[in-house]
C-alpha cells in the first residue's frame, strides 16, 4: 500500500492534486491510499500521533507553519519518508535542500511531471523486495527478484527460482493477492511471471532472461500487455 499526505491549503488545488494522484496510481495498478490536509499543523499532528505515510506532497507556502518547516522538522526523526514540493516560486529551491525532496513541482502541477515523480519515487524507494509464504505449516520468505514464475501444478504452485523450485499448497488464486501486482502478472491459466524477468515478448509468447518459455493465453493477452507496458512506463526512468 502506497500511503500519501497531500497538504495544501487552497481547497481546489487540494482536491485537483488528490485527484491527479488517484488518476496516476490507478492506471500504473498501484494499491494506495491518499490522505488530504488543509494545513502543516493538521498534518504534524497526524504524524506525530503514528500516521504512517510513504510520500509527503507539501505545498511549500501554506499558512502560519510552512511546508518547508515541516519538512525540516520531519527530517530531523524520519529519513526514509519522500517528500514532494509543491511550490509557485522557484527561490525556494536552494532553501529546501537540507529536505532531500524527490523533486520540485511548479504549479499548476502536470499530470505528466507529477506521474513522471510518482514513478521514480515507487521505483525508487517502495517496491517490495521480499514475499512471505505459509503453507502446511511452514513459513517461507523469498526475495521477490529471484521468482522467474510461479507455475501451477498437482492442487499447488511451483516456485521457478533463479537456483531451485519450491511447491506450496497453495493455488495460482491466493499466490496471485500475495505477490505485488505491479511486477507479477497472470499470463496464462497456469502461469504468473515475473515482469522483471522478462527478456521479449511475442503475440502468444513470453521469453524470460534465463531462456525459459511462457505460453499467453488467449484470454489474459489483453491484460498482460497492459500490465507489462505499464511496468516498463514504471521502470524506464
Amino acid at each position: 500500500m502506497y500511503r500519501i499526505a497531500v497538504c495544501e491549503d487552497e481547497p481546489k488545488q487540494r482536491e485537483g492534486l488528490c485527484a491527479q494522484c488517484r488518476d496516476i496510481l490507478t492506471r500504473l495498478e498501484v494499491e494506495y491510499q491518499i490522505e488530504p490536509f488543509a494545513s502543516a499543523e493538521e498534518l504534524e499532528v497526524a504524524l506525530t500521533d503514528g500516521m504512517r505515510f510513504d510520500l509527503l506532497c507539501l505545498d511549500i507556502l501554506l499558512t502560519d507553519k510552512t511546508g518547508m518547516e515541516l519538512a525540516m522538522e520531519v527530517r530531523k526523526w524520519d529519513e526514509q519518508i519522500s517528500i514532494l514540493f509543491i511550490t509557485s516560486f522557484t527561490e525556494f529551491l536552494l532553501e529546501g535542500y537540507e529536505a532531500r525532496p524527490i523533486q520540485y513541482l511548479l504549479k499548476p502541477v502536470k499530470l505528466e511531471e507529477l506521474e513522471r515523480a510518482l514513478q521514480t519515487d515507487l521505483r525508487l524507494n517502495h517496491q517490495p523486495r521480499m514475499v512471505t509464504l505459509r503453507s502446511g505449516g511452514k513459513t517461507v520468505v523469498l526475495p521477490l527478484a529471484d521468482i522467474r514464475y510461479v507455475e501451477s501444478q498437482n492442487h499447488g504452485c511451483v516456485f521457478c527460482m533463479d537456483r531451485e523450485e519450491q511447491f506450496f499448497q497453495l493455488s495460482l488464486t491466493q499466490v496471485e493477492t500475495l505477490l505485488p501486482k505491479a511486477q507479477f502478472c497472470r499470463c496464462h491459466h497456469s502461469y504468473l511471471v515475473n515482469l522483471a524477468q522478462i527478456k521479449e515478448v511475442t503475440s502468444r509468447e513470453l521469453y524470460l532472461s534465463d531462456g525459459s518459455r511462457l505460453t499467453i493465453g488467449r484470454r489474459y493477452a489483453e491484460q498482460f500487455q497492459t500490465k507489462f507496458i505499464c511496468y516498463l512506463n514504471l521502470n524506464s526512468r
